[in-house]
């Protein structure tokens, strides 16, 4: 028996399809979540790097994870991605949509409609394809966790980030309606913003001491956070200890988004 079975925290019967699923805080919240019990369905763009992932989490006590390779940019590739997780594990009651584009950094007069049209497909389109195929499942049964991996950039204006903030912007107030559409259904649907955290993405920003400098200025911890510290978050959003948060935005930024820098 699982040593979460009967917690807040015990996520076993339910399966959860992870995008970005096999690398930085995808791949943690993919062991995390099968930790507590649930079967993961890890979504990346390599199946080998997937299911490798996969292969670690099965060696484990916990859910059983499979590992898919997908193209989250491509509407039939993720409708791909939810047959085999359909066929794995049957209904699929959990979505982090954790996969994302980051694709232009510059003025806005450099953001060309092809750059806008591919960010908005990475991180809005996705999130939306996938939330429209398996909410209704999640209705049916009485209960389902749509969790969106956002990113604290979008809680501010920007004069370089913009087709990124723009298209998580808008993830974040689909969030919010689909938790009006679906909450007296049983679904939870929240965004997670994480501030700096510790990954490969990151490494340029951790790596150049100054702006690393400026980064931490607003933290009110003094570090990145870690991979497994955005994990938690979302293991709490996606058990029985999530039940009445619904349409949130929560940043796990170790406070950087509340603290004013003179």
């Amino acid at each position: 028996m699982s040593q979460f079975s009967g917690t807040l925290f015990d996520l076993a019967g339910h399966t959860a399809l992870v995008t970005g699923g096999s690398r930085g805080i995808g791949r943690a919240i993919s062991e995390r979540l099968a930790q507590h019990g649930a079967n993961v369905v890890i979504c990346g763009r390599k199946a080998d790097v997937a299911e490798e992932v996969a292969s670690v989490i099965n060696a484990r006590d916990g859910g059983r994870a499979i590992g898919v390779a997908g193209n989250i940019t491509r509407a039939e590739e993720l409708e791909n991605i939810v047959a085999q997780a359909q066929s794995a594990f049957g209904r699929v009651d959990i979505l982090v949509a954790n996969a994302g584009l980051h694709i232009h950094f510059g003025p806005s007069a450099d953001m060309s409609d092809a750059v806008l049209e591919k960010t908005m497909d990475g991180n809005f389109r996705a999130l939306h394809r996938l939330a429209q195929r398996l909410l209704p499942g999640m209705a049916e049964q009485g209960w389902g966790r749509i969790i969106n991996i956002g990113s604290i950039a979008a809680h501010f204006g920007s004069g370089l980030y913009h087709s990124y903030t723009l298209s998580k912007s808008l993830a974040m107030q689909y969030i919010r309606n689909i938790a009006v559409e679906f909450g007296e259904a049983g679904v939870r649907a929240n965004t997670v913003s994480p501030g700096l955290v510790r990954t490969d993405m990151a490494r340029g920003l951790l790596e150049d001491e100054e702006e690393l400098r400026k980064e931490l200025a607003r933290s009110t911890v003094g570090r990145p956070g870690e991979p497994d510290e955005i994990a938690g978050m979302v293991v709490a959003l996606a058990s029985a200890a999530g039940n009445y948060v619904n349409g949130q935005t929560l940043a796990v930024d170790g406070g950087q988004t509340i603290r004013y820098v003179a």
